[in-house]
């Protein structure tokens, strides 16, 4: 055992954080000793959550037709994908039955997912019905993600029963322009920032395997854990033909699973949520997250590519000896 990792492990489960330079220490060490870090990333995982994980499910109230130019993003009109150029708008009843399906499944909490900058008032009052309907008739936890958001509109959704909101940082702040121009990270930290002062709690995260440095990744790290972010959903890029980054090399599973510790162990207590890309990128070690320290699965398929059945998942967890949090 690397004598430095068992100094910052044992620091970070009696209940300390590391700060800049430390991680900056442990990621140099990561690439040599990675199955200390997954020791310990392991450990500070059992330490703060147990054996519990939590498990979402999302839909896509709307998919495609997004004036932005996210560089790893299908539903970009800016880019030539399948989903791009076209609008696709679930109704009540389809948004509905796909949250009666999940909690079928056993699956706990249920997201709404809008394609696009930011929703109208019309699209926000909808939404407002659905969550409320959701939650009363289903009894799960429900949040949503509909780009970015004022205070009024982070204050409706709270009062109409949604429990967080997702937004991601994607990277950091310096390496952000090279993957979105139509708007700014500023605009994303504000979105955060105004979910949490309306009550609500944040699934902030972003993807990985976009060209990103590992200083990149360690400051969209520290950033989270400054904004206060609970649950961080980890992507992994799954290249999309047709936009930019549509021929990128995929990330390798150990590459992924020592990002995920790194991540364990500079946000302890935050829950790590493995989405997209767990299955194209990770192939037969999904099972490895839980080890890496993740919390937190996105189960079922994901907004524009096939994830894993909740079935599976499931089984997996169960085989893990692993419980699903239900609250």
């Amino acid at each position: 055992m690397n004598g430095t990792i068992r100094q910052f492990g044992e620091k970070v489960v009696d209940g300390g954080i590391l700060d800049r330079t430390e991680a900056e220490k442990l990621s140099a060490l990561s690439k040599d000793h990675l199955q200390d870090v997954l020791y310990f990333a392991n450990r500070i995982r059992e330490k703060f959550f147990g054996n519990e994980i939590r498990v979402c499910s999302i839909v896509a109230g709307r998919l495609g037709g997004c004036d932005q130019d996210c560089a790893f993003c299908a539903q970009s009109v800016r880019h030539n994908t399948r989903i791009g150029k076209s609008v696709t708008v679930l109704t009540d009843d389809e948004i509905l039955n796909a949250a009666k399906e999940a909690k079928e499944k056993g699956v706990p909490h249920f997201g709404i997912v809008y394609s696009g900058r930011a929703i109208t008032e019309k699209e926000l009052a909808r939404i407002e019905k659905l969550i409320a309907k959701i939650k009363s008739e289903y009894g799960m936890g429900v949040c949503a993600s509909l780009g970015i958001i004022s205070a009024d509109q982070a204050r409706r959704l709270a009062k109409a029963g949604a429990e967080r909101y997702n937004h991601n940082l994607e990277t950091s702040e310096r390496y952000f322009s090279k993957i979105v121009t139509t708007h700014n990270y500023s605009e994303r930290v504000a979105t955060i920032t105004t979910a949490l002062d309306a009550g609500l709690k944040v699934c902030g995260g972003g993807i990985f395997g976009i060209g990103e440095s590992e200083a990149d990744r360690l400051d969209m790290a520290f950033q989270l854990r400054e904004l206060g972010v609970d649950m961080v959903p980890m992507n992994f890029l799954h290249p999309i033909e047709g936009t930019p980054l549509g021929h990128s090399k995929e990330l390798e599973p150990m590459e992924i699973l020592r990002i995920i510790a790194m991540y364990r162990f500079i946000l302890p207590k935050a829950n790590l949520k493995v989405a997209g890309g767990r299955v194209l990128n990770l192939r037969d070690l999904q099972s490895w997250i839980f080890t890496a320290g993740a919390t937190s699965i996105l189960t079922g398929n994901y907004l524009t590519t096939a994830g894993r059945s909740a079935e599976e998942d499931m089984q997996m967890l169960a085989d893990l000896g692993l419980k699903i949090k239900r609250d």
